[in-house]
């Protein structure tokens, strides 16, 4: 049965329809329902209440030149929120070592070494030397090397032989600046979401399946009529929110899953 959605967007009373819920949207994945949160339906709805199409830019888009993308991107990653690495980007653009591509060590580890003011707490950056040996590797790198930026997927590719930069922070930094669509950036929140709507396996690492992974998400962004940049944000924005009930819920799946009893086959395996 066709799911009928009613909202009001700019003053003016919108309907839209969904497919029914049980119906598939690719492989292992069908449409659930809108009102359930993580559910496919839900995402392309939210899209659709926050105006969000085919055509919009992706609301995340590059600070600047490269080096400056390059470096807040690097910044980011596990277990540093969106706000620290904010602080931390500030901090090391005051301190002039993006403009000038300094290329010491040194001195990114005393910028990064202080404390960041992230809304008027001071926290430490983590990892302060580790990080700074990998700026300053990218700092050498791009005064040595061309970027390929003739698309997402070959900028991505171009930068990954940095030292410290995988596939996410590479598809991060080429998703920026290109504002493009045939990468993604897989962080935490984007892998939940997935699980919860079954795109992703549990079986499934980011540090081995990540092409594959990546591949299926840009597939499922098509399947929804949704630009991959723009779905990718959206998620990312929704799920730091609802970070809470996502694990509470992604934990509740792997316990009943663990409760259910083994078939011949999988004890056999």
């Amino acid at each position: 049965m066709t799911q009928h959605l009613q909202f009001w967007l700019e003053g003016k009373e919108v309907h839209r329809e969904l497919p029914d819920p049980e119906e598939t949207l690719m492989s292992g994945v069908t449409w659930g329902h809108h009102w359930a949160v993580f559910t496919p339906a839900y995402w392309l709805s939210q899209m659709w209440m926050a105006a969000l199409h085919k055509g919009s830019r992706a609301p995340y888009v590059a600070r600047g030149t490269l080096d400056e993308e390059l470096v807040f991107c690097m910044l980011g990653g596990f277990g540093i929120t969106a706000e620290l690495a904010t602080s931390a980007f500030e901090a090391c653009a005051a301190a002039n070592l993006i403009s000038e591509r300094v290329v010491g060590a040194a001195s990114w580890e005393e910028t990064l070494s202080r404390p960041m003011n992230v809304n008027g707490q001071f926290i430490r950056y983590r990892y302060p030397r580790a990080k700074a040996t990998y700026l300053a590797s990218a700092r050498t790198y791009l005064r040595e090397k061309s970027i390929d930026v003739s698309s997402g997927r070959a900028m991505r590719d171009s930068l990954l032989p940095i030292p410290g930069v995988g596939p996410k922070t590479a598809g991060w930094v080429a998703r920026n600046y290109l504002d493009s669509d045939d990468v993604a950036i897989l962080d935490i929140h984007l892998i939940r979401a997935g699980l919860l709507c079954d795109l992703f396996n549990p079986n499934q690492r980011i540090e081995r399946d990540y092409f594959a992974m990546e591949a299926r998400f840009i597939e499922f962004c098509g399947r929804l009529g949704a630009r991959p940049a723009v779905l990718d944000c959206l998620i990312w924005d929704q799920m730091r929110v609802l970070g809470k009930t996502a694990i509470e819920v992604l934990a509740a799946r792997s316990c009943v899953s663990a409760d259910k009893p083994r078939s011949r086959r999988s004890i056999a395996a």
